[in-house]
């Protein structure tokens, strides 16, 4: 845990020992969910063949589609951000900043959240408004209060490049390594460079260079995933599932083998099956495979066969894809594994999803404050830097969605049993079947009412 900038000293290691840990984990954790599991289960080689001559010809990237799953289960139906009436400044300002890919960072830093326990929105004006980003864990360095580990003083955004630069005239060119430090504290931003030396941080290459945000907040927000008292990090998604996901890959792995040695079979019979090379002298057979001369008088020729106990194998699958479902929180009706009649309804499905659902909601829980509070540290920064026709959000609502495909039938149905019995309002029940809001949903309500004259009056719709 860093509590201080002095590892951001001349001759201090770089990355620091104590963010070792962490960026071994963010690495393994890419390299998973990139497919790559090849360079995180070291083990594979040795588990599949003694003689060191494995090729592991299965990859289920389970990790990179369960990370997914919650992205999607959280943002693919996109939730609906309001900051007053549809017509107001606020609002103008949360849909401009939808329409600058509010929603698509917000997808990344949930993938980021799945990977590597946490994700960082971070926004910055960039002279003419304020832009919300993700920012890369590994490249995230937060320094903490050392009187209360779970508060954050200030943010540090580090990353190494090279950089090709020519020496004197006629002494060619060389490529140096430097450090660049984006230090985010309350009111300023500080950068700095460095110059490596070796792994070691060098000499400051130039000055701080300071700039003023002119808020009081810094503009970095974190969002983690399942987190304790006792940790100051969040937990990641992997870690629980690697020895299952290396154990199922393992198994099939083996069943492969067992399976192309059946299909590619060796044969045994009489020795006048072997023709000898006249270049070597050597009795070789003829057909595919090998083949095991036997004495006259013995058995008739034959394939040898190898009970490879493929039926325990595939208990054995079976079992660890069931300890998958549960340790993921998933179930195979995630992925459109269902039996026939089990979900024959949307609220059927939303039962089978219960576990994903309740996970999807726990995660929500915590992205939720995330992202309103990055969108009003993005309109407070435009307001400070002066940018014409900002305007500061005191507050905002975002109404989430489940994730879930709609089922139009059942909907409607509910919908209109509400509305029949006098629970619900029409303009609730519309917004509710048809997911508009604002001036699209009032000409929806004018439309009914032009239609059916004997519906009951309408008030104007006023967005909270």
């Amino acid at each position: 845990m860093l509590t201080s900038l002095d590892f951001l000293a001349t001759g201090q290691q770089w990355p620091p020992v104590s963010e070792t840990e962490r960026l071994k984990l963010y690495r393994d954790n890419k390299l998973l969910f990139k497919g790559s599991h090849d360079k995180v289960f070291k083990d594979w080689v040795r588990i599949l063949r003694e003689d060191q001559k494995a090729i592991l010809k299965l990859i289920l990237n389970w990790n990179k589609r369960l990370t997914l799953l919650w992205a999607d289960l959280l943002l693919s139906e996109p939730p609906y951000i309001s900051a007053g009436k549809p017509e107001s400044p606020e609002q103008a300002v949360i849909d401009r900043y939808i329409d600058n890919k509010l929603l698509n960072t917000a997808y990344e830093v949930a993938i980021d959240i799945s990977r590597f326990g946490h994700g960082v929105f971070k926004t910055r004006y960039d002279g003419t408004k304020a832009v919300i980003e993700g920012q890369p864990p590994e490249y995230w360095f937060p320094v903490f209060n050392p009187d209360n580990a779970k508060e954050i003083v200030c943010h540090v955004f580090a990353w190494t490049f090279e950089k090709t630069e020519s020496l004197r005239i006629g002494l060619g060119a060389r490529k140096n390594k430097y450090l660049k430090c984006e230090i985010h504290e309350p009111g300023k931003i500080t950068t700095r460079l460095y110059m490596m030396n070796g792994e070691r941080i060098g000499s400051q290459v130039e000055k701080d260079a300071v700039v003023a945000t002119g808020i009081k907040a810094m503009p970095v927000v974190v969002v983690s995933n399942i987190a304790t008292t006792d940790s100051i990090m969040g937990l990641d998604d992997y870690t629980d599932l690697d020895s299952i996901i290396q154990e199922i890959e393992t198994r099939l792995a083996q069943i492969s083998r067992v399976l192309d040695k059946h299909s590619d079979p060796n044969m045994y019979g009489p020795d006048t099956a072997l023709e000898e090379d006249p270049k070597t002298g050597q009795a070789t057979f003829k057909g595919g495979g090998k083949y095991f001369p036997i004495s006259e008088g013995d058995q008739i020729p034959g394939y040898v066969v190898w009970e490879g106990q493929l039926e325990a194998a595939f208990r054995q699958i079976e079992l660890l894809m069931s300890q998958l479902f549960m340790l993921s929180e998933t179930s195979a009706a995630c992925f459109g594994e269902m039996k026939a009649g089990l979900a024959e309804s949307g609220s059927a499905l939303k039962r089978l999803m219960m576990a994903p659902l309740a996970k999807a909601a726990r995660i929500r829980m915590n992205f939720d404050p995330g992202l309103r509070e990055i969108i009003k540290i993005a309109s407070e920064l435009e307001v400070a830097q002066g940018m014409t026709g900002s305007v500061k959000i005191e507050s905002l609502g975002i109404e989430w969605n489940d994730g879930l495909p709609e089922d139009n039938t059942e909907t409607i149905q509910n919908e209109t049993t509400a509305y029949g019995t006098g629970i619900t309002s029409l303009e609730s029940s519309v917004k509710r079947t048809y997911g508009i809001r604002g001036k699209a949903l009032q000409e929806e309500l004018d439309k009914i009412k032009a239609d059916r004259p004997e519906t009951p009056e309408i008030t104007p719709v006023v967005e909270e």
